[in-house]
């Protein structure tokens, strides 16, 4: 019992170990070609991230997950089919927030018309079933008039439609992943 609790207090420490050894690289480090490929991928998406975030971080590190052999819930939202497919569909515009655990999108305004009207979009994955309960798509619109931005509301129809292509785009990935 002395041995098993002795290791177990082993194994965490250094494992808390690893993962400050990672922190303290500097943000130009780079361990591996995934990691580039990801920074290149936001930046070519001009995704404003504050430095502190972490969200490309997610296959960084040692946890204690890991080495018990089990997956950690954002490994599982990470290689989410839905969340991939919706921000893939939402790549052409500026993006405010992007959480994977939490399976939200946030674009910023999107000029359309010559600057007169603009949209935002919102996207929350639910869950992973892929049916019309597992996403919910937002769509605001706003039109200019006289020098100021007067608004529209939700475009319920924009909104069904983009939330049906997100699915279908999911659906058919899901399918062709499982051939």
């Amino acid at each position: 019992m002395k041995k098993t609790l002795i290791s177990a207090l082993l194994l965490v420490f250094f494992v808390s170990c690893e993962q400050m050894r990672n922190l303290s690289d500097g943000p130009e480090t780079y361990e591996t070609e995934k990691q580039r490929a990801q920074t290149k991928k936001t930046e070519d998406m001009d995704l404003r991230l504050p430095s502190e975030s972490t969200i490309l971080d997610a296959g960084k590190g040692f946890t204690l997950l890991d080495a018990l052999g089990l997956d950690s819930p954002v490994d599982y939202q990470t290689k989410s089919i839905t969340f991939n497919v919706a921000l893939d569909k939402v790549a052409f515009m500026p993006l405010i927030s992007v959480d994977s655990s939490a399976g939200v999108i946030v674009t910023d305004w999107y000029s359309l018309d010559d600057g007169q009207s603009r949209i935002k979009i919102n996207i929350r994955i639910i869950d992973q079933e892929m049916n019309e309960e597992s996403l919910i798509v937002s769509l605001f619109s706003q039109s200019l008039d006289n020098d100021r931005w007067v608004d529209e509301g939700i475009n319920s129809e924009q909104s069904s439609k983009i939330k049906d292509s997100i699915l279908n785009s999911a659906r058919s990935l899901k399918i062709a992943s499982e051939l």
